[in-house]
């Protein structure tokens, strides 16, 4: 199993934009800008059952 030290130089960038709350979909589409769309993805997987990115009604 990988530990944090072998970690490739490129996931940095990533792991930092992940811990900012970007989708991965959208760091998909940025480095891999010929590959599938976020839009294609989400049409072919659907959206979540939970709206997780609404606020709760407890706030």
């Amino acid at each position: 199993m990988p530990h944090e030290g072998s970690r490739s130089p490129g996931a940095e960038p990533v792991m930092e934009m992940l811990s900012e709350h970007i989708p991965l979909s959208l760091i998909m589409d940025m480095a891999a800008p010929d590959g599938p769309r976020s839009a294609e993805l989400l049409a072919s997987e659907g959206l979540p059952d939970g709206e997780w990115w609404e606020p709760s009604p407890r706030g």
